[in-house]
């Protein structure tokens, strides 16, 4: 399964097989919520989160240095090293997913919203499960999960109604837990093997994802569990070291991004020209104007490539390496401007649909169901989206637009070239 949807691609196969985890996930967390002790559930859910922020500061430094104890060690720094050795492969894989948002947005992203659904889901399960225990005497679940903690799962949900129908579906959710898993693995692997190129022969694909199983498969085989663990431990250690490294590659690079936002603030030189042409009555036609999705797409396959390939050949003219690309099925709009050794210059247009605000069209006027969609020719630069639409500017107006931009951008190369500087030569 993993290596199927590792063939398919991300939006193909990865994404399908994703979303058919959660919403697995989802139904599961909300039988045993419904089926379960639920107000009970409310109480423990409000109680877990006021403890984990109570203690978060305490248990995070306690090394239990005064206490004999062996938990640290098979629980705690088990699971720091397991997360540090997964870290290039889950990180580089929601990057990826994630391309267009903001940093903020990534941060958020990552550590609110998975931390706030493993409170849901400790606190259904977990809760449930102490509820049985303490208060409907079902003690025979707490010798299961002393027996085998794999099997305490389905001793678990015997306990409630349709118990044959919800282990299958408990036993395909962690199926796709572990397919998924391992599609991200498989995923970075092959790109970071091709030296970041994504569109990788299909074979190159198979070859990663049986592996990465040979692999998985060849450790249980000779040590079980405990040999897994420990490879994962033995990774970890020196990747922790790169993490670090890794830590103040993104500092530097933020603060890069901090001379860039700068550099275009207080660069007055450029943006001279308009963003719009002719007379205030087509100003106000393009300010009221929501375009349909078709139109937006024949706008940037068709205008926004013309303005760029009369950039393109004028800058050729001029000795620079320029490339223009159009994705026609997905209405992106590409320029690169190559400069050797430094950042290359990219601008590009996007198709991005949205749902028409109410504030679209007067109150005597009510909208067709077309008319509901409409979509931006969004401008992207190297640092993500400029949150401007360019939607019917004129050819030689997008064309300035770029020039604005490349002119904006050899300011920020001279700014940076300050952090390493050449020595001039007489």
């Amino acid at each position: 399964m993993a290596t199927v949807s590792v063939v398919l691609g991300l939006d193909g196969g990865i994404k399908r097989l994703s979303e058919l985890n959660l919403y697995l996930a989802f139904a599961l967390v909300l039988f045993v919520f419904i089926a379960g002790p639920s107000f009970f559930l409310l109480g423990a859910l409000v109680e877990n989160i006021g403890s984990y922020l109570t203690h978060i500061v305490q248990m995070t430094f306690n090394q239990y240095i005064y206490e004999d104890t062996k938990w640290m060690g098979w629980w705690t720094f088990f699971y720091w090293a397991w997360w540090i050795a997964w870290a290039p492969f889950v990180g580089m894989f929601i990057a990826r997913v994630s391309r267009g948002r903001t940093i903020r947005e990534f941060v958020l992203g990552v550590l609110f919203v998975p931390v706030g659904f493993t409170f849901i889901w400790m606190t259904v399960f977990g809760n449930s499960a102490l509820h049985a225990i303490m208060k409907e005497g079902f003690t025979d679940l707490s010798k299961a999960v002393s027996a085998d903690v794999a099997t305490a799962l389905f001793k678990f949900l015997e306990h409630f109604p349709f118990a044959s129908i919800i282990s299958i579906i408990a036993i395909i959710l962690v199926i796709t837990f572990f397919v998924t898993s391992s599609d991200s693995g498989s995923l970075v692997v092959d790109t970071i093997s091709s030296g970041g190129r994504e569109n990788n022969p299909v074979w190159q694909r198979i070859f990663w994802a049986v592996l990465e199983g040979v692999v998985a498969a060849a450790l249980l085989i000779a040590g079980g569990l405990a040999a897994l663990q420990a490879a994962s431990i033995v990774i970890a250690l020196p990747f922790a070291i790169i993490m670090l490294i890794a830590c103040w590659g993104l500092y530097k690079a933020l603060h890069l991004e901090s001379i860039r936002y700068e550099s275009l603030q207080h660069h007055m030189n450029a943006g001279r020209h308009g963003k719009v042409s002719g007379t205030w009555q087509n100003r106000l036609s393009r300010l009221i104007e929501f375009p349909p999705p078709e139109e937006t797409r024949r706008y940037i396959n068709e205008d926004v490539i013309t303005a760029m390939k009369t950039v393109e050949e004028e800058l050729e003219n001029n000795g620079w390496n320029v490339e223009v690309t159009n994705n026609k099925e997905k209405s992106v709009s590409v320029l690169t401007v190559e400069h050797n050794g430094d950042l290359d210059f990219i601008y590009e247009v996007r198709f991005s649909r949205y749902d028409t605000p109410t504030y679209a069209f007067p109150e005597i006027l009510n909208p067709t169901h077309e008319q509901k969609k409409y979509a931006r020719a969004e401008v992207y630069l190297q640092d993500g989206n400029k949150a401007y639409d360019i939607y019917g500017y004129e050819m030689d107006v997008v064309a300035n637009d770029i020039i604005d931009q490349f002119e904006k951008h050899r300011h920020f190369l001279h700014i940076t070239a300050g952090l390493n500087p050449v020595i001039p030569i007489d």
